[in-house]
């Protein structure tokens, strides 16, 4: 087992990924790895990821270098997307924030509202304090949340592990913990 990623790990893997590519990567940072990129959480088990190129045939590199990166740097580094479970709003990777660059590595937090469901659709006990986090910091707002699910829930296709009612109840247990009034949400959404 690997050791937990703390900022210093994280910030090491990435400036040492950026060194080893040599043609422009877009790296999202996913998850755990968002959190600590915020100084919101001080380690996490996992740096997940998605990465972007405009050549295919660039992804390949960073590839190579990551798993000789996670050896080296004994940290645990995966693709993980809540697209691999859930719909995403098509634009997602262009709404995602900068988190800096490192050298052709341009590293971004992977679109925040996104995040949010997809943490609240797994109902882990982590995941959800996560929640709270990223709003009490107001690194996102609510109605960002409410508004990207909205759009995304009648999606006919992307459930492929959680169903739009197991999401919609999860969403519920998070309003209710940030004080937030169902009913008010209900009619926004109506309106």
């Amino acid at each position: 087992m690997r050791q937990p990623t703390d900022r210093a790990r994280l910030d090491r893997f990435l400036s040492e990924l950026g060194r080893r590519v040599r043609r422009p990567l877009w790296f999202y940072l996913v998850g755990g790895s968002v959190m600590i990129a915020l100084g919101l959480r001080t380690a996490t088990l996992d740096i997940d990821y998605v990465a972007a190129a405009d050549d295919p045939l660039a992804l390949e590199e960073p590839e190579r270098a990551i798993r000789a990166l996670k050896l080296r740097l004994d940290v645990n580094v995966k693709p993980a997307s809540p697209g691999d479970f859930l719909p995403v709003p098509p634009s997602v990777l262009d709404r995602s924030r900068d988190a800096g660059s490192f050298g052709l590595s341009a590293v971004y937090s992977y679109h925040l509202p996104t995040q949010v469901i997809a943490k609240a659709a797994r109902g882990l006990e982590q995941a959800l304090a996560d929640i709270e986090r990223l709003i009490a910091a107001k690194e996102v707002a609510w109605p960002e949340v409410e508004e990207t699910w909205r759009q995304r829930r009648s999606s006919p296709t992307g459930w492929l592990r959680y169903e739009p009612e197991e999401v919609d109840e999860r969403l519920a247990v998070i309003r209710r913990r940030l004080d937030i009034d169902d009913r008010a949400v209900k009619s926004a959404g109506r309106g």
